[in-house]
């Protein structure tokens, strides 16, 4: 298969054949990340804290927390995805390097159990198929990247290739039009972005109630 494919793929009219690839093309990086991660990194390696989640009672005030897990990660993710999908550099949008980056950074948090709340040992191995079938950022990941593919075609700006370092106007706000299954989509992406938030502050009760016996 020429690599040309991917790039059409990417630009591809039908948001269906642009959501399929980006989640192939992420979907790859993450099984790469985890693997080589579980296999040499410490664990712990790359486990950092926002301050944010342990502070967090799911136990008590478990509405407070998914609500406040979805707007942060609306602001922040889709915020982040929403000012990408402004740029391209050729014909890719910015808007997919978000949660490409998200999916590689998910895989070796996975590989390495490097999350804010933890359970010491519990690293978990590659294609762990429970653990993909119940984690919140699979959901939450989903999300991002449904809302990359609905803006993929939207860039106002277009850089021709990586060392250029001039900006060309393709397009303005106002000429963006979104298909029916595109808004379709951004709703099926704040759907399953509140999903993620429920399923996390499920999980982050479950770990407080560990950590505190």
């Amino acid at each position: 298969m020429s690599w040309s494919v991917i790039p059409a793929a990417l630009t591809h009219r039908s948001a269906l054949v642009r959501l399929l690839t980006a989640a192939a093309v992420g979907s790859g990086a993450f099984v790469i990340a985890w693997s080589l991660s579980y296999a040499w990194l410490p664990e712990g390696a790359t486990r950092f804290t926002l301050g944010l989640v342990p502070e967090l009672d799911a136990r008590a005030h478990a509405a407070g927390v998914a609500t406040t897990l979805f707007v942060w990660n609306a602001a922040f993710g889709f915020g982040v995805i929403a000012v990408a999908s402004l740029f391209s550099i050729g014909p890719i949008s910015l808007a997919y390097l978000a949660p490409w980056t998200w999916l590689v950074r998910f895989g070796i948090a996975l590989g390495t159990n490097s999350f804010a709340l933890f359970v010491p040992g519990a690293r978990i191995p590659p294609l762990d198929l429970r653990v993909l079938a119940s984690h919140a950022g699979v959901p939450e990941l989903l999300a991002y990247i449904v809302l990359a593919t609905v803006l993929a075609n939207a860039s106002l700006w277009r850089q021709r290739r990586l060392t250029d370092r001039n900006l060309v106007r393709v397009r303005h706000l106002r000429d963006i039009r979104l298909t029916r299954l595109e808004l379709s989509l951004v709703a099926v992406a704040f759907a399953l972005l509140a999903g993620a938030a429920l399923i996390e502050t499920a999980q982050i009760a479950a770990l407080q109630s560990v950590q505190h016996r």
